[in-house]
């Protein structure tokens, strides 16, 4: 028989699965017999529903007072919407607001702005709070824009479809119980370095001078009270604590006391895990076990452990929230350094991204719902078979509320917490650190390190992967407004860097569309102009201008203007700021600098005010080094190198985006950095097969390094469905005619551009100007003796003196014929009469 979803307000089926067509939630399914079901979870198996009562449950009124609809269950639900029995909620949570002003909308930095320019990401230097932040917290500067929604909660998966991660066994709950002999051993004191402030995170109970440290006692830092003695756990195999959950056995001992497994005796038999309290007297601990119960059972992601119900046993206070299997990163760090003989083993870089990518989508969900996380690490990331999970809530709190105490791990919390209070930023901080402690080999705790990373020239990983190093600087950057502003943000940033690495690693480039810029603009351009186009030298016109933000009231009418000439719609553009029809509208400023680019102007006057408006607006650099690298193309090759730099700062600020190292790439280029160029040339070809002007730009730098193979097999590889695949066909027939500075072409050189020339499907000027070149070239090499004639082919003559002048003489005729100017056509008669073979008559 069909059965109907429990959840309040669902309305949806149940699968055959077990899980919901519509909320997709997993449904309890409990047996006739009374006591005797389980609900399928790990190590158990469903059995066949009792269809009568659960159809009643559906229809039962689910208000204060009511009977839980959850299915034998028998609690009633409280005032607060919560049954008192089961914990689960019986009524739609209304999402927790956030203050006005206080950071919790989407994109926001916690309402603490900075004014004026941004210190430098590359090299971040300490915050001037004092110059930010009222004594009231408020903003004194306008908060910085997101490129994508904050809050988001659609899922992909851990690897994006990029990498495949192994599954992590999730295995018997049962199995994973302490025995008596691993009980006894984490029995005293804790170790020295597991000892850290549960307030601040920094390292208490130190040994000093060879002294041991205490192991109880006050933090030196916020003067927080600490105990390290491990005393055994409260709860005994066969407890039932609240009259529902039976333990049996504690499966660790954490931060905040010791850890059971057990079963909730009143649903099904689930299991579930309950958390004590490591000192029942620390307020700030009872307050976070309290928070936990009033606003956290309303967290539903499948990227965040269930919290059910909060009791109390025998005067202590317990939280009881879902069994979650499998294993901890922090786990799978410990397990590779055993392996590796005590020697720390990071994740290999792409495994750890995607975990990460894997747990952001419940960070965006926890700030839609005005809430920070604030103590992300390695250990509070279980992989659980192909997936990830956060498994640890006892620091998440309301971002507005300044009364909350604040929990967090040093070495992974943000510098300014302690001071300003969480943000969305000071979340994403912890995010980045946790990425650099699964791949990188560091002191991250302590030291000179505790809130920045190693150097690019010390860390092999940084040197590789360029882009990972940029994507660890801003979102571990030291002041929050030069991070990452949204989950969904940094998300798409990561993802951009991983497929980067993976197309390198496989030698598989791919082609992807970016949100922020529109594509690699040569093809286009050697379609529309291609006699007013040299793709033999550097030309900022291939960078792609940035995209419209689709959201701004003046997006429909810019995207008409695309279909306009620069001048024509530079015109309208005008006509429209003057009537100030788009007051509001900063894409309207920015459009006009595009256009000013685009047509020789100076648009320093249009992004000054931008950039007033919004000192974080990354286009305002885009656009300066767009304007700059137009200047060295007119003559000012010094501007190149201010390009360069400002293409730098975008790259920064979009790591996982191909457009800021084609544009470094180019500037260096035409700054005259070669070997630089080349690198990032190979970079954009490596990972995106869409921005061909790579290609060209690495030929051109391969040849000026006199390296005629390196040029052709770069020009090789713009693939057949390019519009820009003709003249690289031709730039590459050109490469190996004209040979180098130090000597002409080889013979193997020349019959590769006879060949070439004799497939593509060239006009008859084109055609005939490269014949005239291999002829000549091949007379050149005969006469100088460079050629032995035995058997050569060019352009379908053998290679022999006068085969050659004859084929030249015809080709010098009609390039006579099909010119326009009567000088040229004398000047190309009579060349054809110098190169005729010589005969009797």
């Amino acid at each position: 028989m069909t059965l109907i979803c429990t959840q309040p307000g669902c309305g949806g089926t149940i699968d055959a699965d077990g899980y919901c067509d519509t909320c997709g939630l997993r449904q309890q399914v409990s047996a006739s017999t009374p006591g005797g079901g389980t609900n399928g979870a790990a190590g158990t198996q469903p059995t066949t529903p009792a269809p009568a009562p659960a159809e009643r449950a559906l229809v039962a009124p689910v208000g204060p007072g009511s009977a839980c609809p959850q299915l034998n269950c028998g609690g009633t639900i409280a005032e607060d919407g919560y049954c008192d029995t089961c914990g689960m909620r019986a009524v739609p949570a209304t999402p927790v607001p956030a203050a006005a002003g206080s950071g919790g909308a989407p994109g926001s930095t916690g309402g603490l702005g900075t004014g004026g320019h941004r210190p430098s990401i590359a090299a971040p230097t300490p915050p001037d709070v004092s110059a930010r932040v009222t004594a009231a917290g408020t903003s004194m500067a306008p908060s910085r824009r997101t490129l994508t929604s904050a809050g988001t909660t659609n899922r992909s998966g851990i690897g994006r479809g990029l990498v495949q991660v192994a599954p992590t066994p999730v295995g018997d709950p049962a199995q994973a119980v302490m025995s008596e002999a691993k009980i006894a051993s984490v029995l005293g004191e804790v170790p020295e370095e597991d000892r850290h402030c549960t307030s601040c995170g920094s390292p208490v109970g130190q040994s000093i001078d060879g002294q041991p440290g205490r192991v109880k006692g006050f933090c030196g830092n916020c003067r927080h009270p600490f105990d390290f003695v491990t005393n055994e756990p409260g709860l005994r195999a066969g407890e039932l604590v609240a009259g529902q959950y039976e333990i049996l056995g504690p499966l660790a001992h954490g931060g905040m006391g010791w850890i059971y497994l057990g079963r909730d005796k009143a649903v099904s038999d689930r299991w579930v895990v309950l958390k004590g309290l490591l000192n029942e007297s620390d307020p700030d601990a009872i307050i976070a076990a309290v928070a936990e119960r009033q606003f956290l059972a309303r967290i539903e992601h499948a990227n965040i452990v269930n919290i059910y119900n909060f009791v109390t046993h025998r005067g202590s206070g317990y939280i009881v929230m879902e069994m979650v299997g499998g294993e901890s990163l922090n786990s799978k760090l410990k397990g590779r350094r055993e392996a590796n003989g005590g020697v720390p083993d990071p994740l290999p870089p792409a495994e750890a991204i995607a975990y990460v990518l894997g747990i952001l989508p419940a960070f965006g969900y926890l700030h839609g719902l005005g809430l920070v996380y604030n103590d992300l690490k390695p250990a509070n990331i279980m992989a659980v078979a192909a997936d990830v999970k956060l498994i640890d809530v006892g620091a998440v709190m309301q971002i507005d509320d300044h009364q909350a105490a604040i929990f967090g791990t040093q070495g992974f919390q943000a510098p300014e917490v302690a001071s300003e209070g969480p943000s969305v930023a000071s979340d994403l901080f912890t995010v980045g650190r946790t990425l650099a402690v699964l791949m990188l080999r560091f002191v991250f705790h302590d030291g000179p390190y505790l809130y920045t990373l190693p150097d690019r020239v010390d860390e092999p990983l940084f040197a590789q992967w360029e882009s990972l190093h940029r994507f660890l600087l801003r979102a571990c950057a030291h002041h929050r407004d030069d991070r990452f502003q949204s989950a969904a943000e940094m998300a798409e940033q990561l993802t951009g860097v991983l497929r980067e690495m993976v197309a390198v690693s496989e030698d598989r480039p791919r082609a992807y569309s970016s949100t922020v810029f529109e594509g690699d603009r040569l093809p286009g351009l050697l379609v529309a102009s291609a006699e007013e186009y040299d793709v033999t030298a550097p030309d900022h016109r291939v960078l792609p201008p940035a995209r419209v933000a689709a959201d701004d009231p003046a997006a429909p009418f810019l995207a008409e203007l695309d279909e306009l000439d620069a001048y024509r719609a530079h015109q309208v553009l005008e006509r429209a700021i003057a009537d100030d029809r788009y007051p509001d509208s900063i894409e309207v400023a920015l459009y006009q600098a595009r256009l000013q680019v685009e047509l020789g102007d100076d648009p320093s006057a249009v992004l000054a005010e931008v950039e007033e408006q919004n000192p974080w607006e990354w286009r305002v650099p885009w656009y300066r080094g767009l304007h700059r690298l137009s200047s060295a193309s007119a003559g000012h090759a010094d501007r190149a190198a201010e390009a360069a730099e400002l293409f730098s700062r975008v790259w920064t600020e979009l790591p996982g985006e191909t457009a800021p190292k084609l544009a470094v790439a180019l500037a260096a280029e035409m700054a005259g950095q070669y070997p630089r160029a080349e690198e990032l040339y190979r970079l954009v070809m490596g990972a995106d097969v869409g921005y061909v002007s790579a290609a060209f730009g690495l030929a051109r730098c391969e040849r000026h390094d006199r390296d005629v193979p390196g040029a052709v097999d770069a020009l090789s590889q713009v693939p057949a469905s390019s519009a820009a695949h003709y003249d690289a066909q031709v730039a590459m027939a050109r490469t190996l005619v004209a040979g180098t500075e130090s000597g002409g072409p080889s013979m193997e050189q020349l019959a590769a551009a006879s060949t070439t020339i004799e497939r593509l499907q060239l006009d008859a000027s084109e055609r005939a100007a490269l014949s005239a070149e291999v002829y000549n070239r091949a007379l050149a090499g005969l006469t100088a003796g460079t050629f032995q004639p035995q058997g050569q082919v060019v352009l379908g003559r053998q290679l022999n003196e006068g085969s050659l002048r004859e084929g030249l003489e015809e080709t010098y005729r009609l390039m006579a014929r099909l010119t326009d100017d009567p000088d040229e056509r004398i000047r190309l008669v009579d060349r054809a009469n110098a190169v005729r073979p010589r005969t009797l008559l």
